[in-house]
């Protein structure tokens, strides 16, 4: 889970637009309040989260005319500021967190939060993204295998 924040980091007072992994409860405590689309949202793919905040630095620019920039990192549940990185950076750091990411057993798409997967009781232990593909999985583990000629 990401969440993106617009953020006047302590100490320097630069205005960075985070994104933050582990979800709302883990962004730094200096966020703004909300003005443009997508802030305080949280994304289970890092790739949709890199790009709204990409937004949201392009339209905090054209509103201030002073330097923003984007950020990524982890704060741990702590206060941690995040070092600024290029839009190229950041997308190929959200492409990288894509690959890395549990996915479903299914359809192959990204898993959301532990508390948001389903399963069923034929699974052995595969994890499924929604109820459709968790339902498809146990159709299929179900029907009796066919024997070949």
């Amino acid at each position: 889970m990401y969440t993106v924040t617009r953020q006047h980091q302590f100490p320097d007072g630069n205005n960075i637009v985070e994104v933050s992994a582990g979800g709302i409860d883990y962004c730094n405590p200096d966020a703004l309040v909300a003005k443009y689309a997508g802030e305080f949202e949280v994304f289970a793919d890092p790739r949709e989260a890199v790009e709204t905040a990409i937004e949201i630095v392009r339209d905090w620019r054209k509103d201030t005319r002073e330097p923003i920039h984007i950020g990524i990192g982890v704060t741990g549940g702590l206060t941690m500021p995040f070092d600024p990185t290029t839009f190229k950076d950041a997308r190929a750091w959200a492409r990288k967190a894509c690959e890395l990411a549990p996915k479903c057993s299914e359809c192959g798409g990204l898993l959301p939060p532990k508390r948001e997967r389903f399963t069923h009781q034929l699974a052995d232990g595969e994890e499924f993204c929604r109820e459709y593909c968790a339902e498809e999985n146990y159709r299929r583990s179900a029907e009796p295998e066919q024997e070949e000629n």
